[in-house]
Formats: C-alpha cells, structure tokens, sequence
C-alpha cells in the first residue's frame, strides 16, 4: 500500500516518507529517497527549501533564509526552466534550453 503526502512542512516528510518528489511550478525538479535528498539536495530549489527551514537547535538567530524573487505565474509558464530567474547555479546552458527533463544523477537521485 502507498500513501501520498503532499506538504510544505519538511519537517512532516522527512518523518513520514520514504521517497520524496520536489515540486516547483507543477514539475518534479528532484526525486530521491528521503535521508539521501535531504543529506544532499542536487537541484537549487531543494537547497534553497531546506535552507528556509527553521532550526530549533540552533545556535545563532539572524534572518530567516528566503530563496530570491517570486515564482512564476502559473497561467504563463516559461519555456525555460521556470527555476531560472531565482537560480543562484543558472548557466548560459540554462538560458538557452527548454525546460529540463529529470535525469538520473546518482543511483535513485533524480534531478531536472
């Protein structure tokens, strides 16, 4: 039996899954099992979710991390990867791509 649990709370998934699929802008960017994804997120949305997380062990306070600009209208999709204007890793390549497919990067790590 399989039970899908879809949620912002990474806290909840982590706990509660054992495959993780990372949406943005209705596409999956990054499946993994969940301790390989969340030891090392491959795609820069991912990073960037699990950088926002809040941590109650820590040990310093400052601000809140937030991933730059806004997601896109998604009425008005790009042709492009939809991740490209708030990407901190985008190339050239990216730029001149159309949306990128999710690729096999490691044994069961999967990333657009």
């Amino acid at each position: 039996m399989s039970l899908l649990l879809i949620s912002h709370n990474l806290g909840v998934i982590a706990k509660m899954a054992d495959q993780v699929a990372v949406m943005y802008a209705g596409s999956v960017v990054e499946r993994a099992d969940v301790i390989p994804l969340f030891q090392r997120p491959l795609h820069p949305y991912t990073a960037g979710l699990l950088a926002a997380v809040t941590r109650l062990d820590a040990t310093e306070r400052g601000r809140a991390f937030s991933i730059r600009g806004a997601p896109p209208d998604p009425v008005d999709l790009p042709d492009q990867c939809a991740f490209l204007p708030r990407c901190h890793k985008a190339t050239n390549d990216c730029r001149l791509k159309a949306r990128p497919e999710l690729l096999p990067l490691e044994p069961d790590h999967w990333v657009a």
